[in-house]
């Protein structure tokens, strides 16, 4: 993508994004965080359908959100995560998204480990876990053509992410995550 294919695709004039944006990677790093913005917010709807003390549905909500962005979004999904933005520390609206994406996850992680043990476990951890299981799915998902039994479509998907979801919630209330040593 250009600055100049940008501008033609949002109907303005071809210097009309150097207003708004330094270069080509400014304006795909301000396309991820609108990415990770809307992400966010589908992902707390579906978790504000739930009953607020079901934490399995909870992160359910959370880590199925993640995937149905993903498969609604394929392009933005992988510009989010993928390497075409360089230096993505130097974008404050795109490291602001990223937490704030983190936190939800964060949020869904912590009721399920309230009380449990776990050497050198911690939510922080916990949710990278979580995150790194959902996002290999999300990947799955939108490659599904290529990795799923023919034929299969929506309800392998529907299936395998369901199998997903109730792995990460019995390994996060089992009291026996620890690290190896």
């Amino acid at each position: 993508m250009s600055m100049r294919a940008a501008a033609k695709l949002a109907g303005v004039s071809q210097g009309a994004p150097a207003h708004h944006f330094v270069d080509r990677n400014g304006l795909l790093a301000a396309i991820a965080a609108q990415g990770f913005r809307d992400m966010v917010r589908l992902r707390k709807e579906r978790v504000e359908r739930t009953d607020p003390e079901d934490k399995h549905a909870r992160l359910r909500a959370v880590m199925l959100g993640y995937v149905e962005f993903a498969l609604r979004h394929p392009a933005r999904f992988h510009l989010m995560f993928g390497p075409d933005i360089e230096r993505r520390d130097e974008y404050p609206e795109l490291v602001e998204a990223t937490k704030e994406s983190v936190r939800l996850l964060k949020s869904a992680v912590a009721p399920l480990r309230a009380g449990k043990t776990g050497q050198g476990l911690n939510e922080t951890a916990l949710a990278f876990a979580v995150w790194a299981i959902t996002h290999g799915l999300a990947t799955l998902a939108i490659n599904n053509d290529r990795v799923m039994e023919a034929g299969q479509g929506k309800e392998t998907i529907d299936r395998e992410s369901e199998i997903v979801v109730q792995f990460c919630l019995a390994a996060l209330e089992s009291d026996s995550l620890r690290l190896s040593k």
